[in-house]
């Protein structure tokens, strides 16, 4: 059974260590991610901070994740992965998507670290616009991906009802992923 763990960019939980998530499967995120959770496999969608980080060499710590449209741009850095498409809607936080898809075809389980699926409860109709691109992004991901068990792990509330239809989504607490897993 493959499992990994898709970090978002604002998780913070002090009770979760970091070691205790790669005894059970890699670790997946943006480059935001990768200070606080040393993320395993960090992934970056921005051209700009793709080139910076190339320039500290940054792929030498982690397996890092471009674009294949910056590869060029970034001077064809050796020891980087890359990864195709580009999302035509707008949303915030395209690298959390991006992960999910590419762990849908190598992982059984995927555990979903700070993930957050909630409409948008802002007034301004570009935040919600782009809320709503976020949440279909997320949802055809689990969609498409139906051999995949993805699981919300320590989710607040229930999730809201637009999963309900989707067999393959969960919630579960991080103690009982740890003692199931381990």
């Amino acid at each position: 059974m493959r499992v990994s763990w898709a970090i978002a960019d604002n998780f913070a939980d002090l009770n979760v260590d970091p070691d205790k998530l790669t005894d059970i499967g890699s670790t997946w995120g943006s480059w935001r991610t990768w200070r606080a959770w040393n993320t395993d496999n960090v992934l970056c969608c921005d051209g700009n901070k793709t080139k910076d980080l190339i320039a500290r060499a940054f792929q030498a710590v982690c397996n890092l994740y471009i674009k294949n449209s910056h590869f060029a741009e970034a001077g064809r850095p050796m020891g980087v992965n890359l990864f195709e498409g580009e999302y035509t809607a707008e949303f915030d936080n395209q690298e959390e998507v991006i992960t999910l898809h590419l762990l849908a075809s190598q992982n059984d389980i995927v555990l979903l670290l700070g993930y957050n699926v909630e409409d948008c409860d802002s007034t301004d109709q570009m935040q919600k616009h782009k809320r709503t691109n976020y949440l279909n992004a997320m949802y055809s991901v689990c969609k498409m991906n139906e051999d995949v068990q993805w699981v919300f792990i320590d989710y607040p509330t229930n999730l809201p009802e637009r999963f309900d239809d989707l067999e393959n989504v969960t919630c579960d607490s991080f103690e009982n992923v740890l003692e199931l897993l381990s």
